[in-house]
């Protein structure tokens, strides 16, 4: 594992170098030379970094921890500060656009809109992610706290397949099927919209069709299914569901940054609305990865009670729940009388106006974020409940007199 690891992280390594090489001669060339808009020139930037950040720091790190496991050195707990120290950055990161927004300079100072658009996708996920870890990490006394579920060099791991090898066999998978669907001038009109946040809604029918079939169906079952690749070669490995879960969301949360940076930068002038319509995707991509890795934990163990219903559940959420995000997010594009009904219905709330697809999308993330809380409390029982002596507080002596994880283990 540890040398497929350092082959991975170095191919992740070189194509980032390659991606920096790419942006360098991009940002050389004169702009009188491309016939992209000022919007398109500056969303192509900041899709380079994140492509170009995802290898170069990805790999480093991943080199860095497989180089650490060939030296048999253990890797330590995994773990973060409370998420609500993120929430609160990512207000201040929501402020500072604002401030940028009401006096007219949302991108008067590129580098500066470049780095508040990667906090935007960053810390949202970041508070997912140390919620996960609050919930999953078993509590047996008052103020104490047991043993994380994963190590930094797994969730390394997993946190960097998912922005790298997930990104890249989604693109080629879901491009192949466009192609597939439809052929010639319909596919460069669909990956037209589809790469326009700002794009006018669709009139042709069968470009609707298309455009429901990639978002309802294609998307969910690609994206749900090479999201927890990371998790799957290292399944048998996995200690616990909890882990298992951890490490999903990972992936699901590595594939998340990449995504969203470069959709916020496709909003240009308008970024910080398209990120404010973005927070929740960190909740959809980690916690469907979540669950279709939980579903690879169940469906490899021993086959006892439900074990196969559980995995099937697992995984039929994780691509059910897209196709519901998805889907109410394209309402607006459908012919009369929805789509005009739809695009109808917003709520002005004096310093910005939500849509009635907006208002959706945060009801299903509030309702995500339930079965999210639900899910991670009912793992985190079946942990303690499955522990060999049968019990809480016999398992937490043991985390606690548990010498650190051979590198097998790490």
């Amino acid at each position: 594992m540890a040398i497929s690891s350092v082959v991975g992280s170095s191919i992740a390594l070189l194509v980032g170098l390659g991606c920096a090489g790419l942006l360098v001669f991009f940002i050389a060339l004169p702009h009188t030379l491309l016939r992209e808009s000022e919007s398109q020139i500056f969303a192509a930037i900041v899709q380079l970094i994140a492509f170009a950040a995802a290898g170069i720091l990805g790999g480093s790190f991943g080199l860095y921890h497989s180089i650490r496991s060939l030296l048999k050195k253990p890797s330590i707990s995994f773990s973060l500060p409370t998420f609500w120290i993120f929430l609160v950055l990512y207000l201040l990161v929501v402020g500072v656009g604002f401030l940028l927004h009401v006096t007219g300079q949302e991108v008067s100072v590129p580098a500066l809109t470049i780095f508040l658009i990667v906090l935007a996708a960053l810390f949202p996920a970041l508070a997912l992610v140390a919620l996960a870890v609050r919930r999953l990490r078993p509590r047996f006394t008052a103020g104490e706290k047991g043993r994380s579920p994963t190590t930094w060099r797994r969730f390394a791991v997993a946190l960097i397949s998912g922005g790298t090898s997930a990104v890249f066999f989604a693109l080629v998978l879901e491009l192949i099927l466009i192609v597939v669907l439809a052929l010639g001038q319909r596919a460069v009109d669909i990956n037209q919209y589809l790469n326009n946040p700002n794009a006018p809604a669709p009139q042709d029918p069968a470009l609707i069709n298309l455009i429901f079939i990639l978002l309802v169906v294609i998307a969910p079952i690609v994206e749900e299914l090479v999201k927890p690749l990371g998790v799957v070669v290292l399944i048998g490995r996995i200690s616990s569901a909890a882990e298992a879960f951890i490490l999903g969301l990972a992936c699901g949360i590595g594939f998340d940054l990449v995504e969203t940076a470069g959709y916020i930068s496709m909003g240009y002038r308008d970024w910080l609305n398209v990120a404010l319509e973005r927070t929740g995707t960190g909740l959809l991509h980690g916690f469907g990865a979540a669950m279709a890795a939980l579903g690879w934990y169940y469906i490899t163990r021993p086959s006892k009670d439900r074990r196969v219903l559980l995995a099937l559940g697992c995984w039929l959420y994780a691509v059910v729940q897209h196709a519901i995000w998805n889907g109410s997010a394209a309402l607006d594009i459908l012919p009369p009388p929805i789509g005009p009904l739809v695009n109808s219905w917003n709520l002005n709330l004096g310093f910005t106006t939500l849509s009635f697809t907006v208002i959706l999308n945060i009801i299903e993330a509030l309702l995500f974020l339930a079965f999210f809380i639900y899910v991670t409390g009912r793992v985190r029982i079946r942990a303690l409940s499955s522990s060999p002596e049968g019990g809480a507080d016999k398992s937490a002596v043991g985390a606690i007199n548990r010498p650190l994880r051979s590198v097998a283990d790490n």
